[in-house]
């Protein structure tokens, strides 16, 4: 009996998964518990494995393509035992899914033989896209090409099992573009940018995954709440001398290192604490305010924007903070973090210090009501105090312009007086 293998729940209902990499091909022997393909979720990075052993007997999907939650990815069992017309649930609702010319079925052990045994890659990937007068494309390729005009009979495939991708229509798209027109007065191109438009050398980057679910909510921020942000200067003086000793003591007794934004996280802790109005939830129910602050703090990945979250980071000593800060960090960037780790924010700190950034709006991770901008420390002159400058952007639904100028002011004097905080 042949057995589906689906992208697995991946924490957040209807979250699309990515497929990074497949560990197999068709036609291969595998057991159970080994790992088959690895996802890219918004959070991180999943590897599905076998649920029991057999031949893998379809494969639905290819590199790059965006695959719903439950989705069947590739079908296990016997040899044989598979019609060669089975699709996903996709393809099986979607009529015109399998017509010939559009249709994405997996190649067959014997079909993947047949392709493979051409002398010349590129051709075998051809053999293997068109094999039964059928023509293996991922979704977003499809889309692509029929937008442009492109004939996907004519497309050298590229992707895995002989799949025609999105780098394949671009580059046929890219070949119609250089093209020679014929000679003559009449040979007027039509602009593939607009009307008159010349055409424009370009790449197309999916929005996808990571990048995908931040942007939904940055927007969803944005339109759903009533955002204002007020900025002021707190004197970063103490800190700044602060960090310079903890990094000698660190370093001497082979502690953990504690930085700058491990004492930012710790002085915006105590202070918020506070202030149940901003470490809050807006719900038209009911603000829920908190008397504990777990703390988001956004992290680059390179990828796309982390939040995790540090739970009671007030109750913590700076040393505890800085260790679990720096956990975090390591599993948002080597795609490890899980759900439940982003889950529960109350208020959120942004910092682009280290970028050279002075001042910015952050936008709300909502539903939280505020989250605290920090730019980069600076002197006005060599005698000057190290001015670090602070944005807080805040919902004004759920707190009123002089609460977040009280909570600005206490986080600033206990970023001015954080060596005196940590020794209470």
């Amino acid at each position: 009996m042949s057995i589906d293998v689906r992208v697995p729940t991946t924490g957040n209902a209807g979250e699309d998964a990515v497929i990074v990499e497949w560990n197999v091909a068709v036609g291969a022997q595998v057991s159970a518990g080994d790992v088959l393909v690895i996802l890219e979720t918004a959070k991180a990075t999943l590897e599905v494995e076998a649920p029991s052993g057999g031949q893998v007997l379809k494969i639905f999907f290819g590199p790059g393509d965006e695959v719903p939650e439950h989705e069947v990815l590739a079908i296990l069992g016997v040899a044989g035992e598979v019609d060669d017309d089975a699709g996903p649930a996709a393809d099986r609702d979607d009529p015109g899914a399998t017509a010939p010319a559009t249709a994405t079925p997996s190649v067959t052990t014997t079909d993947a033989a047949a392709a493979s045994s051409s002398p010349s890659g590129s051709h075998s990937a051809e053999v293997a896209a068109t094999l039964k007068g059928r023509i293996k494309v991922s979704p977003r390729a499809r889309i692509l090409a029929d937008r442009n005009g492109i004939s996907l009979a004519n497309l050298t495939a590229s992707g895995p099992d002989g799949r025609i991708i999105i780098p394949d229509v671009l580059a046929a798209m890219k070949l119609i573009s250089t093209a020679p027109g014929p000679a003559g007065p009449e040979a007027t191109p039509a602009p593939l940018s607009g009307a008159g438009a010349p055409e424009v050398d370009f790449e197309i980057v999916p929005v996808r995954g990571a990048r995908k679910v931040t942007a939904q909510r940055m927007h969803a921020s944005l339109s759903g709440t009533a955002q204002v942000t007020l900025t002021r200067y707190a004197d970063a003086t103490a800190l700044l001398a602060y960090v310079k000793r903890l990094r000698t003591v660190t370093a001497t007794q082979n502690l953990p290192k504690i930085g700058v934004n491990d004492l930012l996280l710790f002085a915006t802790a105590r202070a918020v604490v506070k202030h149940p109005e901003a470490n809050s939830i807006f719900d038209w129910d009911g603000i829920r305010q908190y008397r504990t602050v777990h703390l988001g703090f956004a992290v680059d990945t390179g990828q796309a924007l982390l939040v995790p979250v540090i739970p009671a980071a007030e109750a913590l000593s700076i040393s505890q903070l800085a260790s679990a800060a720096k956990d975090l960090i390591e599993k948002s960037r080597s795609g490890k973090l899980t759900t439940p780790e982003m889950e529960g924010g109350t208020f959120t700190v942004s910092n682009l210090g280290s970028l050279g950034v002075h001042w910015f709006t952050p936008v709300l991770n909502t539903p939280q009501t505020c989250i605290l901008g920090v730019g980069a420390a600076h002197q006005t002159h060599p005698e000057a105090p190290s001015l670090l400058p602070l944005s807080l952007t805040f919902d004004h639904r759920a707190i009123d312009g002089a609460a977040a100028a009280a909570l600005m002011a206490d986080i600033a004097q206990a970023i001015e007086t954080v060596d005196v905080l940590s020794a209470l």
